[in-house]
């Protein structure tokens, strides 16, 4: 595991910046709370003459101002698994592609290593960040839920945020598998990522509202996360089960197409 703890090392003030500018969000997001929770009837009057396309592209309830709505509009619904993503699609498209640029995975193939276990060990430092971050984007809600009066459990919190992780790691599995072909693909990666991902949130959140789009829907993995449910306490296992299949399947094709070709 030397590859994945020298990798870890090399990205450790990302990781800490990213925590930092991740809390200082989830505070202000969450601060808020106290001083629109009196007002939610003014608020869901003015929020009512909003078209419905509309509201399902940041929200998944009616209840907007309820704890369970607030948190899941504010944070869960979007921006919280779209800044997941972001980190996870740039350590995808990078974690090889940094490598090859600089001339230094030339040295680290020189070692005792093989390219399927270079590859592999890039992966998980690649989780491991990402599973950091969002560890700490969990430890402050969750100081923060009793402290601003959401009064929601930990546990349906604790699978939110999982939820999230597990969404933005498939998402930079796609970024590492197309880095992984060569240079057109690491040149591509990042947009090819971003696409895939911005289509699974757009085709889920319209599907509601656009019938045509129900069945492509469910090819998309942003369709089988329900942010306010699961804040609710209603929740299940299986869509993190697939998210994880299709996480495994894309670091196999990425692991094929990094063996097959010319390193340089």
């Amino acid at each position: 595991m030397k590859i994945t703890k020298w990798t870890l090392k090399q990205r450790k003030w990302s990781t800490l910046w990213w925590s930092v500018g991740l809390v200082a969000y989830i505070t202000l997001t969450l601060i808020f709370y106290p001083s629109i929770k009196n007002q939610t009837a003014q608020l869901d009057k003015s929020f009512d003459q909003i078209p419905q396309s509309a509201k399902a592209l940041f929200t998944d309830t009616q209840d907007l101002f309820t704890p369970v709505g607030y948190l899941s509009s504010q944070l869960f619904y979007l921006m919280l698994p779209l800044l997941l993503a972001v980190l996870a699609i740039g350590l995808g498209s990078s974690l090889i592609a940094r490598e090859e640029d600089s001339g230094t995975i030339e040295l680290l193939l020189s070692r005792p290593v093989s390219r399927s276990s270079l590859l592999v060990q890039k992966a998980l430092a690649g989780l491991v960040i990402l599973f950091v971050v969002s560890a700490v984007c969990l430890l402050v809600i969750l100081g923060l839920n009793n402290a601003v009066g959401l009064h929601i459990g930990a546990e349906p919190i604790a699978v939110a945020t999982l939820y999230s992780f597990a969404l933005a790691a498939l998402f930079g599995a796609v970024a590492l598998a197309v880095a992984s072909t060569g240079r057109a693909g690491r040149l591509a990666s990042v947009g090819v990522a971003a696409m895939v991902g911005l289509a699974s949130y757009l085709v889920a959140s319209l599907s509601s509202v656009v019938s045509w789009l129900e069945w492509p829907a469910k090819l998309a993995p942003n369709h089988y996360y329900h942010p306010a449910e699961i804040l609710s306490g209603h929740y299940e296992w299986w869509p993190l089960v697939g998210y994880t299949a299709v996480i495994a399947v894309l670091l196999v094709a990425a692991v094929t197409s990094f063996r097959r070709r010319d390193i340089g």
